[in-house]
């Protein structure tokens, strides 16, 4: 599994995740249990959090929902908002709320079903930061 890239916004990120699974006698969905019928259901235990250097966390999973876009949000937010692969690869987009504070950011993230436990990994994010106080705002926040 791997972070494969960011695009920074004004108010948030959007993080592309990758997971290639290694092919085996057969296709990955018949080792779980259940058989082909629980591709599906291990697709949406996959993981994906942030660990934010304040102590935040923000968590989802393909199965989460967008948080309503008419509240600003208690806290920071992570939604899946596209996604999808074949046997051996799954490939997702996610979106997060707010940009991250200063000081070390870590993506951590499982997938229990494929023998992928709790991993993390951190990066500085002073050019998520730089980037999204470069962004230009496509039109007025106020026209529909």
């Amino acid at each position: 599994m791997a972070v494969t890239g960011l695009s920074a916004f004004s108010a948030g990120i959007e993080i592309f995740v990758t997971a290639r699974i290694r092919p085996s006698a057969g296709h990955p969905e018949e080792h779980l249990p259940g058989g082909p019928r629980d591709l599906a259901a291990s697709r949406r235990s996959f993981r994906f959090g942030l660990q934010f250097a304040d102590g935040a966390k923000a968590a989802g999973s393909p199965g989460g929902g967008r948080p309503d876009h008419d509240a600003e949000p208690a806290g920071p937010v992570l939604y899946p908002f596209a996604g999808g692969g074949g046997p051996h690869s799954f490939i997702s987009r996610w979106r997060t709320w707010p940009l991250p504070p200063a000081g070390p950011l870590e993506f951590v993230c499982g997938w229990q079903p494929f023998g992928i436990t709790e991993s993390r990994a951190g990066i500085d994010p002073q050019l998520i930061l730089d980037a999204a106080r470069r962004s230009i705002q496509p039109w007025p926040e106020n026209e529909s």
